[in-house]
């Protein structure tokens, strides 16, 4: 089953990284993240971390309208952990929404 999941950041403060808990691995759950999006901004940089390896580090600007979606094959396994957020460089500090679709299987 394909579900999508989308969280709201809090203020983005300049020269900081801010993560927030996106999905978590489960017993019996096969998930994988298979794409992720925000809105593009400079200065910006998307981060994704399953537990302590980051993943994705990718200026948000780069997600534009003609592909706005980064493509992921991203799985989690049982009491792994998928953190999402920002380095934000310098960008406006307000809120931003990230948006992933990920797949669920038995």
């Amino acid at each position: 089953m394909i579900k999508v999941k989308r969280i709201k950041t809090g203020t983005l403060t300049s020269g900081v990284e801010t993560l927030y808990d996106m999905l978590a691995g489960m017993s019996g759950k096969n998930r994988v993240i298979i794409a992720i999006t925000t809105i593009p901004l400079t200065l910006q940089y998307l981060r994704v971390y399953r537990d302590a390896d980051q993943i994705v580090d990718v200026n948000s600007l780069h997600l534009v309208a003609g592909s706005p979606w980064l493509k992921m094959d991203l799985p989690l396994a049982e009491g792994q952990q998928c953190k999402v957020g920002f380095y934000n460089d310098g960008a406006l500090t307000t809120a931003k929404h990230i948006t992933i679709i990920y797949t669920e299987s038995e």
